[in-house]
């Protein structure tokens, strides 16, 4: 039992250890591109895919690693918290050009 414990602690340190190789890599490069043009989009509707899936939502504020948005339902609305990482398409909905 010792053993698991041992290996969920250490993904968990790898992890940690990843996100922020990841900010300083994107410090030396001036920032992550995408989490800029995801910045510019904020308040307005658009469609994103994710994975495999696709979202009409609006996105509601973003970092350089995370995004917030509402996500619209058939009943009701959601809000999500996603890595931007995820992200493989953005389009922005007719009322938001």
């Amino acid at each position: 039992m010792g053993g698991l414990i041992t290996d969920m602690d250490q993904d968990h340190k790898i992890m940690i250890l990843e996100k922020k190789l990841r900010r300083l890599e994107n410090k030396l490069n001036g920032g992550n591109g995408m989490s800029k043009i995801l910045e510019t989009l904020i308040g307005q509707d658009v469609t994103l895919n994710i994975s495999y899936e696709e979202l009409k939502c609006r996105v509601l504020d973003c970092d350089e690693d995370w995004i917030k948005l509402l996500v619209y339902g058939k009943k009701k609305d959601i809000t999500v918290i996603r890595p931007i990482y995820e992200i493989t398409k953005v389009t922005l909905d007719k009322d938001g050009i």
